[in-house]
């Protein structure tokens, strides 16, 4: 900015989860294909590792600055394994890259700052080396909250037992011990694999683009986060309070966002994109709750009740600036298609939750308005 404030436009991601679930493997594999790229991890690293280092020129006897992790990654990405094994006092070191991105030195008489601009993914276990899905997450996750606010999505990954996916993890891995190479993807399967080098050029051209977020979009955003606000006012006291909705939430949504433009090669934001980022956002909150593990209701009809659910939680596809509560179903429907769902299960659950009074179509059936507790009871008193 022309004030010389910096605002952070790269996104920090945590990864938490239990043992073999590959998350070591797919930061080496993102170190691979980010343009610049560094992989290091918790245990092996010091905060000096990761900051800058003063050191002595054996040339010169002049003192020197030896730019670590952090700082060999600037412009790039910055992959840190073992988040959790870091001792409290390296872990502080990264406070100010992942929110400032620059790093401050006062040593040996060097006062300098560098820069950091690079984004952070990191990788961990919870406290007890798997999740105990009895005790919080607060409990389960032992991050500090002014570490796990900065990051803008935190993602929990468990390894839960599941019979097809199972089956096909072990044929996988027994089929690349055996070729020594990887299977061929199924025709069925459909889709286009990219090469690594594919891969890192769509990224660096990808990068080049800075999309602007119009005015449209803006207000449409900030209706979203005063509604994110109050949701969160409603749940205080609840287990489901872990994650707090702060500034710092509306700067990752709007960074985010300009993420999905840049995927499209897009000049501008689109009310779409800040629907999937809300939608990211929403699904990293929620894969942090209990409730979401319990094997419920597989049909359907409830998968899509669940999806339009979050939807009108995170604000995606609301209409106007979503003060009103009422989604577009033009958009609803097609976000549900996205996912997999037929047009005859949307329309099958639209009807059957219209018929339990859960919600009902408005506008000659181009929006869908929740009935809340206290819209049926008025109902009743109409009648």
């Amino acid at each position: 900015m022309g004030d010389g404030l910096r605002i952070r436009g790269d996104i920090n991601v945590c990864l938490m989860g239990d043992p073999g679930t590959a998350k070591s493997q797919l930061l080496k594999y993102i170190t691979k294909v980010a343009p610049r790229g560094v992989y290091t991890t918790g245990r092996g690293s010091s905060g000096v590792g990761l900051t800058a280092a003063v050191m002595r020129d054996p040339v010169t006897d002049e003192m020197v600055l030896e730019g670590g992790a952090l700082v060999l990654a600037d412009n790039g990405m910055c992959c840190i394994d073992e988040f959790d094994k870091m001792d409290d006092g390296d872990r502080t070191a990264i406070h100010e890259v992942m929110e400032q991105q620059t790093i401050s030195i006062s040593k040996a008489g060097i006062t300098t700052t560098l820069n950091a601009r690079t984004a952070i993914l990191a990788a961990a276990n919870p406290l007890y080396g798997r999740y105990n899905p009895r005790i919080s997450p607060v409990e389960n996750i032992n991050l500090p909250a002014a570490l796990l606010s900065r990051f803008d999505i935190l993602f929990l990954i468990l390894d839960t037992p599941s019979r097809d996916a199972d089956e096909d993890l072990a044929r996988h891995v027994t089929y690349v011990h055996m070729h020594n190479t990887h299977p061929e993807p199924s025709s069925g399967a459909g889709g286009v694999v990219f090469t690594p080098a594919e891969v890192r050029q769509w990224v660096a051209r990808a990068r080049s683009f800075r999309p602007t977020v119009p005015k449209a979009v803006s207000d449409y955003l900030v209706g979203a986060y005063v509604r994110m606000r109050q949701q969160q006012k409603r749940d205080e006291g609840s287990v489901k309070q872990f994650t707090h909705i702060s500034p710092r939430t509306l700067l990752g949504a709007i960074r985010i966002s300009q993420a999905l433009a840049r995927l499209r090669f897009a000049e501008e934001v689109v009310t779409e994109d800040v629907d999937e980022a809300l939608r990211l956002l929403e699904a990293s909150k929620a894969s942090l709750y209990s409730e979401g593990r319990n094997v419920g209701d597989n049909t359907p009809s409830s998968k899509i009740y669940n999806l339009v659910r979050g939807m009108a939680a995170s604000g995606a596809a609301a209409v106007g600036d979503g003060r009103s509560g009422e989604l577009d179903l033009r958009r609803v429907r097609e976000r549900v298609l996205a996912k997999g769902f037929t047009e005859d299960q949307f329309r099958d659950a639209v009807d059957e939750y219209a018929l339990l009074d859960v919600w009902q179509t408005a506008a000659e059936g181009t929006r869908l308005v929740f009935i809340e507790a206290g819209d049926a009871d008025a109902m009743d008193d109409d009648f």
